[in-house]
């Protein structure tokens, strides 16, 4: 059965649900949206559950339940407009990034950064949170499929070949199976995220991220 109580009030709900990064809108969604999903996201975290109701989650995010349904037609909806902020913060921080080093020195950078940003538990709770059910897991899947397809891309301006090669793609895979292992790591792993991170891509040598690509 859904909650609907313990919740703090809406005025206040969402400056303290917990250290979230802040991302800037994408996807042509606007602000009010992705303060709604990063409320509800930050809600799943602080209660390491989805289990709430719309009129619930409506409350928590200071909106009307009209509202949040023309937001997000199903509860599971909330959480994509967060999710795939993160995901372009982190594209654009890689396009901007000046070509001096070489990728995968940038892609660590990059994604220590955003892994410093948060409680150091939010990715392993978050992670637990969104395989709990199967629309979340789905929504969750097709946010991953969708980032595999960015990285690609991303991989592929960076060293000048086909977005559809088989090195972008297999780069753009690994760059997401990277993040979830660092974001899951278990509760008694010595190493900080980011630096699951980077040995990851350590194990998998130069040539994935080199404009040489693979041997033939």
């Amino acid at each position: 059965m859904s909650r609907t109580t313990s919740l703090r009030s809406p005025a206040t709900s969402a400056k303290t649900d917990s250290s979230l990064p802040l991302f800037q809108p994408g996807g042509g969604r606007d602000d009010a949206v992705l303060a709604a999903s990063r409320a509800v996201v930050g809600l799943f975290l602080r209660e390491r559950s989805s289990d709430f109701s719309i009129k619930a989650l409506a409350e928590h995010a200071g909106l009307s339940e009209r509202t949040f349904y023309r937001y997000f037609p199903r509860k599971e909806d909330a959480i994509r407009p967060y999710l795939e902020a993160g995901l372009a913060h982190l594209v654009t921080r890689l396009r901007g990034s000046p070509r001096t080093q070489p990728l995968p020195d940038v892609l660590m950078a990059v994604h220590s950064e955003m892994f410093e940003q948060g409680h150091p538990l939010d990715g392993e709770v978050l992670l637990g949170v969104l395989n709990g059910t199967e629309r979340l897991r789905a929504v969750w899947l097709q946010v991953l499929t969708d980032a595999e397809v960015a990285y690609a891309n991303v991989v592929a301006e960076w060293l000048g070949i086909a977005a559809d090669s088989l090195q972008a793609r297999l780069a753009g895979a690994v760059v997401v199976t990277a993040t979830r292992l660092a974001l899951q790591r278990p509760a008694l792993e010595p190493r900080a995220p980011s630096q699951v991170f980077a040995d990851c891509l350590t194990l998998l040598g130069p040539s994935l991220f080199s404009s040489s690509g693979p041997p033939s």
